[in-house]
């Protein structure tokens, strides 16, 4: 499961809401005073799990303007939840955004996002084109960044 540098637990989270949403509402307040972003979308799926979506959305949209760019963890949370309907606009925006943040991801050297980029792209998944070139731009990166399945690929494909 997820956690931040601020100490906040996604997992601890839904625990506590599986058996009491008033320790659990107060568990993502405290962190969401000290800023945790995952807190806030944690409970900004509470809220819409609840009926509230305009709070849901509000704080989606506090979440997201909060993100730093290096915060890769909560980009991949933040597109977790866009996938899951969380957020304002329509399912196909909310599903691009979230392609989006993921590709952010992998662009900063996230290997495990890029190796799911290296999939979409060469499969045509999850917002992605099916592009052999993008596909490749990716395992060159995943190679790069030292991983061996990568390097394997550009060897048995003449690449490297």
């Amino acid at each position: 499961m997820f956690s931040d540098a601020l100490g906040f637990d996604v997992g601890v989270a839904r625990l506590l809401r599986q058996d009491d949403d008033g320790e659990a509402v107060a568990y993502l307040e405290q962190f969401i005073a000290k800023g945790s972003v995952m807190a806030m979308i944690e409970i900004a799926e509470y809220l819409d799990d609840k009926g509230d979506q305009a709070a849901s959305v509000a704080l989606m949209d506090r979440a997201e303007a909060s993100i730093a760019d290096h915060d890769l963890e909560s980009l991949l949370h933040l597109a977790g939840a866009l996938r899951r309907g969380l957020g304002a606009g329509t399912a196909k925006e909310r599903y691009f955004r979230a392609f989006d943040l993921k590709q952010r991801v992998a662009e900063a050297g996230h290997l495990a996002t890029i190796r799911e980029m290296i999939v979409n792209h060469s499969h045509g998944l999850n917002g992605a084109s099916k592009d052999t070139e993008r596909a490749i731009f990716w395992v060159r990166k995943a190679a790069a960044l030292g991983d061996t399945k990568a390097k394997q690929i550009l060897r048995e494909e003449g690449l490297s």
